[in-house]
């Protein structure tokens, strides 16, 4: 009897995706570009912080799903599904930024370099790297009991997320570890399962996130966003109140287990495209963002426009991941079957 899908990753996995349309929202309102000032930005300050979390989730369940992987075909041939979304999504980018920035935005050459070094999206470079190496950080995390597990996320946090401990003290370069942090840590929660008490991971979120926002506040003294305050690598991912926060979220529903079935199904539909919401997002973002642009130029001007056009783009990415999922599907399973036909000697 097959076992019964876990409902609480799938939960996790769709709000990542809509954090991710969110954090695409201040890229594109010309919130790196207004002064911090006012109650507008401010809750734009705050929101900001909470929805980075959506890279951590990510990288959290791929520790939680891949941590018993080992060095196999089965185990690479998984980066194929990957990089043929990425590759067809990229040239769907390209041709509709054309189309509304003007031809020659984007030439072959520059296309193909954009795709080629994951300009247009560095998260799948990220993962392309981070599978490699999956079967080596099991086989480490495999020899460690649970007292090792927490000394090995404790250390990498020092050395990756303890700012600015990381820029005067450690060599600044080990911020970069920081993927190896939410990685380990998905590892730990599926190998352990802590139970921990609901309303602290709820209040953790909210604390940490306001946190950031008073930080980022007092540092701007009234002027932009500064990026070098709190974290100086990949926007503020690697900064522990972000680690805080996203280990909390994934902890208050990782065990969640809903019984409707629609919804069950729903959310596994939606979960099985996250990675096509992201890419697809920022297509989306191309379109929505060239009307809006046309008639706001700061960020408070784009305020409520949040609630409209991230659920819109959100839907919009979605549909798109399914239908562009269907027709991939029958590839797919061809790519895995052949993996798995090869490491049991039964391949034709």
């Amino acid at each position: 009897m097959p076992k019964e899908r876990e409902t609480g990753p799938d939960i996790i996995r769709v709000f990542a995706s809509l954090f991710v349309v969110a954090v695409h929202f201040y890229l594109n309102c010309n919130y790196y570009q207004t002064p911090l000032a006012g109650g507008k930005m401010l809750v734009m300050t705050y929101g900001r912080w909470f929805f980075m979390i959506c890279v951590p989730l990510f990288m959290m369940l791929t520790g939680y799903f891949k941590c018993k992987n080992t060095f196999s075909l089965s185990h690479y041939l998984g980066l194929v599904p990957v990089l043929v979304t990425y590759v067809l999504i990229c040239v769907i980018k390209i041709v509709i930024s054309n189309l509304y920035y003007g031809q020659g935005y984007y030439s072959f050459l520059s296309g193909l370099k954009a795709i080629a070094t994951y300009q247009l999206a560095w998260y799948v470079g990220m993962y392309v790297a981070l599978m490699l190496i999956i079967p080596f950080l099991n086989k480490l995390f495999a020899a460690l009991d649970e007292k090792g597990h927490k000394w090995l996320l404790i250390m990498l946090a020092i050395v990756s997320m303890l700012y600015p401990l990381t820029l005067y003290v450690i060599p600044s370069y080990w911020q970069m570890l920081y993927p190896l942090v939410y990685y380990f840590l998905g590892a730990y929660i599926r190998t352990h399962r802590p139970a921990v008490n609901r309303l602290l991971l709820i209040l953790l979120p909210v604390l940490a996130t306001g946190v950031n926002t008073a930080v980022s506040y007092v540092a701007a003294g009234g002027g932009m966003f500064r990026w070098d305050v709190l974290s100086q690598v990949d926007s503020g991912y690697s900064v522990l109140t972000v680690a805080i926060a996203a280990a909390s979220f994934f902890l208050l529903f990782y065990d969640v287990q809903v019984e409707a079935k629609l919804l069950k199904t729903v959310l596994a539909k939606l979960s099985s495209v996250s990675l096509e919401i992201y890419l697809f997002t920022g297509v989306y973002d191309v379109i929505i963002f060239s009307y809006l642009k046309q008639s706001f130029t700061q960020a408070p001007d784009f305020f409520w426009y949040f609630f409209l056009t991230v659920p819109v783009n959100f839907v919009l990415s979605a549909l798109s991941g399914l239908l562009l999922h269907l027709i991939l599907t029958p590839l797919f399973k061809r790519v895995r079957a052949l993996g798995t036909a090869k490491e049991s000697g039964k391949e034709d």
